[in-house]
């Protein structure tokens, strides 16, 4: 019987490999031990960025822009966003709506849901990445729960991000 003797060297280039194949996108994009949910993870194994911001940061046709914040009182607080429409036939027309709600990801349901993109938020995650904020939300449909998505938003601050993560995410369950 013959045996094998590995190097130090040959161990260490072994467990980099390895630990090579199992980074995700986020990690590989940024060099950061961060790591997306498992289950989006594993969604999305083996996509280049390039794929996975295509697939999980969609341009969306109901783009919210988070613009403000103002305490209401103790219990809500006055949100103001920018809305801009697109569609394939007519010319974008961005508008600005005020709710009051408890909180950002609320305030940004609701616009959603006044403009018929009724959405349920099953997972929130948010990584504070660098300077900026990686919000990931998986969300349902209002009436199909079995139509779900997940969806990542980027921005400066966490209320933007949560906007961009909301938008993209109605574009993936609405179209």
């Amino acid at each position: 019987m013959r045996t094998t003797t590995i190097s130090p060297i040959q161990q260490i280039q072994s467990t980099e490999h390895t630990l090579h194949e199992t980074r995700d996108a986020l990690q590989e994009r940024f060099g950061t031990d961060r790591r997306l949910p498992k289950e989006l993870r594993e969604e999305s194994r083996g996509m280049n960025w390039n794929l996975f911001t295509a697939t999980y940061c969609p341009a969306p046709t109901l783009d919210i822009k988070f613009l403000s914040s103002e305490q209401h009182n103790l219990y809500s607080t006055r949100f103001s966003a920018e809305i801009t429409a697109t569609s394939k036939t007519e010319a974008p027309v961005t508008f600005t709506r005020e709710i009051l709600a408890s909180g950002p990801t609320s305030a940004i349901s609701h616009m959603l849901a006044d403009e018929g993109r009724h959405v349920e938020i099953l997972k929130f995650h948010q990584i504070e990445l660098f300077e900026a904020t990686v919000t990931i939300v998986k969300i349902s449909h209002q009436v199909n729960h079995l139509h779900t998505a997940w969806a990542v938003g980027f921005g400066p601050t966490s209320e933007t991000s949560i906007a961009a993560a909301l938008s993209s995410a109605a574009q993936r369950i609405y179209g």
